[in-house]
């Protein structure tokens, strides 16, 4: 039987978990974020200085992978810490997230079904030119949830 999608995804999420944080705390320290563990409890706190550390930088196309995986944990950090929710692959079929790690089952949002994908919108912040805003990004998806 193959397996789809969603079912691989499932199965690799534990690893998916347990790579996010470490990368994360290193990212952050990486930014000049000191102590870089800061964002595995204070991730709102550390968004105005991530967003300050990233806002010029110069991003090669090279790098662009690299960054974009580092934003998007972050992007989900944020958000989960925020609105007490929780990284998870959207089993949803047809849904725009369906199959994809995503943050959601926020206890603090009216909307039970409010979920975000944490890599589209850190795709789409690496795209942006400098300078480029993270905290104005965030909130702007705050609006929407």
């Amino acid at each position: 039987m193959t397996k789809t999608l969603a079912e691989k995804r499932k199965e690799t999420f534990s690893r998916f978990y347990e790579e996010l944080m470490p990368v994360l705390v290193e990212f952050v320290g990486q930014m000049g974020i000191i102590p870089g563990h800061a964002v595995l409890k204070q991730a709102a706190e550390c968004a105005p200085y991530l967003s300050q550390a990233l806002e010029n930088m110069v991003i090669a196309e090279d790098d662009k992978a690299w960054l974009f995986t580092r934003v998007g944990y972050f992007v989900g950090e944020y958000f989960a810490q925020k609105y007490s929710g929780a990284w998870y692959v959207n089993e949803i079929e047809g849904s725009r997230y369906f199959a994809r790690y995503v943050v959601g089952k926020f206890s603090r949002i009216t909307n039970p079904a409010s979920m975000i994908d944490p890599f589209q919108i850190a795709e789409f912040y690496v795209q942006q030119p400098a300078p480029r805003h993270l905290v104005k990004l965030l909130t702007e998806v705050e609006t929407e949830l």
